[in-house]
């Protein structure tokens, strides 16, 4: 069942993807090129994490792939995309599962910054907090009324990456979801010290 859940590249962003990198190819060769390995960087990575429900990364793996991920949008969102980094050094070697900010990254983007003429900013952070290692990737978007209403669930993503973690942590990893209209759009992971150990 978690590998069920584990999240996909949006196929959107493939395609804007290989539509940016067939226009570098006319006008900037040099730079398609270092596009591409970016590409194939990205989907190696995705590649060889899906082998099982079980693996880990270390958290400075899975901020080279959204590193790459972000180069990749950056192409076509250009100045309108702001990006502002909180990486405590002490994280970086804890484990935590492949594909863990990605698709938050892609949420906030997707939801948050694409669709304002002025783009917008996308925070991520990684603190320690005790022995607890703490995760947050935000917005300052438009935001949403949150939780949403029966008619309106959350997206396949975020369903998907909450149900993820209560099955892969045995239910003592949270994560929480904080948005109002106006205020951006924020998701927090919280992985208990003896969880990173494990």
């Amino acid at each position: 069942q978690l590998a069920m859940l584990r999240y996909q590249l949006n196929p959107h962003f493939l395609f804007n993807t290989l539509n940016s990198l067939l226009m570098l190819t006319r006008r900037d060769p040099a730079a398609a090129e270092q596009t591409l390995l970016r590409f194939s960087r990205m989907m190696r990575y995705v590649l060889d994490t899906t082998r099982g429900s079980g693996d880990r990364v270390t958290l400075q793996e899975e901020v080279d792939f959204v590193r790459d991920y972000l180069e990749l949008e950056a192409l076509r969102l250009g100045p309108r995309l702001k990006v502002d980094w909180q990486i405590d050094p002490a994280t970086v070697n804890d484990p935590i599962p492949p594909l863990t900010l990605q698709p938050l990254v892609e949420n906030s983007i997707v939801h948050g910054i694409a669709p304002r003429v002025e783009g917008g900013t996308v925070r991520i952070a990684a603190q320690r907090r005790g022995e607890a290692l703490e995760l947050q990737v935000s917005d300052d978007g438009a935001g949403c009324t949150w939780p949403p209403a029966k008619a309106a669930p959350p997206g396949v993503g975020l369903s998907a990456l909450r149900r993820r973690f209560e099955l892969d942590f045995g239910g003592h990893a949270r994560m929480n979801v904080a948005s109002a209209p106006g205020q951006g759009f924020a998701v927090h992971i919280h992985i208990p010290g003896a969880e990173l150990a494990a």
